[in-house]
This record gives C-alpha cells, structure tokens and sequence, in this order.
C-alpha cells in the first residue's frame, strides 16, 4: 500500500502518458492484497480495508498475516 501511494503521489506530479501508466501500476499494486486473499479464500475486502486502515495511521509496516488471517506487522 505504501508503494502505491508514493508510486499515485509521483503520477499526480508528473504529465503526459507517464502518467497514465504509473496509475495503472499504482492500481495493480494496490490489487496485491486482494488478490492474496482471494486466493487463500479469506475474506479479501475485509483484510484489505483494515490494511489500508492501519497504513493510514501510519502502520507501515503491517500486512497480511495469511497464518493467523489477519493484518499482522511484517517486520516480526
């Protein structure tokens, strides 16, 4: 999430096609979670909201805890 955002923040700053490309893969990243989770059969919308929830309070270090099925600091 945190990568997405910088990657969103610097597509805002920048013109042209450039642009438009570095929102796509800002969009794709931001897909990763999800996609996880999906794929694990948890319940994506809910792990990905309280993901970006914590990287909005400044947690960024928390991801997805796939073992325990929840948002879980990444640096342990």
């Amino acid at each position: 999430m945190v990568m997405a955002c910088a990657v969103m923040e610097a597509a805002a700053k920048t013109a042209g096609k450039e642009a438009v490309a570095m929102e796509a893969y800002a969009k794709a990243l931001m897909m990763l979670p999800t996609t996880i989770a999906d794929n694990a059969g948890y319940d994506s919308a809910q792990l990905v909201s309280e993901l970006r929830a914590a990287h909005v309070k400044g947690h960024n270090t928390s991801g997805l805890d796939m073992d325990a099925v929840k948002i879980g600091c990444m640096k342990e």
